[in-house]
């Protein structure tokens, strides 16, 4: 890992110098692209702009794997060190954002296969607030009941059907949207969700029973 990345990373939000403000102020309307090219010709204060650009949409993406907001800050940490470590390697007359962010999905894929079941911030966090609408039997379990079988039934999804669904039904993404986060078409999108509802309604009968899976997905 290269040390002056972490150090410029740390600077980002704290370098409030004359001439970083006028580098600022002078690229702000530079695309993305032409930001990394200056990067990797050693223009720190365009990396630092770039953060600045991607940070706030990061840390949403990556919180669309974890709900701990402190792991998605640590992983969108991670993924611009690793593109900065790795600068020399970006085509420019690709998008610097497509990169960026399928980085930051494969390191968010790594961090929760990693994160044991009920660690804080671990897949088992991910619906957040959802709660289910169930009219069966079940439709007297309290409202936390209700929302950890939703939850033990999106841990026991694949990984692709409990991403799409996750993007779709708790961050109200468009599958043009999803399809830009997970680098695939609207289309296969539209795919995707399609069979993770069917998996999830499936296993949800399989856990509590067919009379209960109205309006959980």
């Amino acid at each position: 890992m290269d040390d002056s990345a972490l150090r410029l990373l740390s600077d980002v939000s704290d370098d409030k110098s004359t001439d970083a403000n006028e580098a600022l102020s002078q690229w702000h309307d530079l695309t993305d692209e032409d930001l990394f090219v200056l990067t990797r010709e050693g223009e720190r204060d365009a990396f630092r702009l770039l953060v600045e650009r991607l940070e706030g949409k990061a840390v949403h993406v990556a919180q669309s794997y974890v709900r701990s907001l402190e792991i998605a800050r640590e992983i969108v940490q991670e993924a611009f060190l690793k593109v900065y470590d790795t600068r020399n390697r970006f085509d420019p007359k690709l998008s610097f954002q497509a990169w960026y962010f399928r980085i930051l999905r494969n390191h968010a894929i790594d961090r929760v296969r990693r994160m044991a079941p009920g660690t804080p911030g671990s897949t088992s966090e991910l619906v957040g607030d959802y709660e289910t609408t169930s009219q069966g039997p079940l439709h007297q379990a309290s409202r936390a009941e209700r929302l950890e079988m939703v939850r033990a039934t999106l841990e026991s999804l694949p990984m692709q059907s409990r991403q799409v669904l996750t993007l779709r039904e708790f961050q109200s993404m468009s599958c043009s949207e999803i399809g830009e986060e997970i680098g695939a078409t609207p289309g296969t999108v539209r795919w995707r969700l399609h069979n993770a509802r069917k998996l999830f309604r499936q296993q949800w009968e399989r856990s509590f029973g067919s009379e209960s899976s109205g309006g959980a997905l």
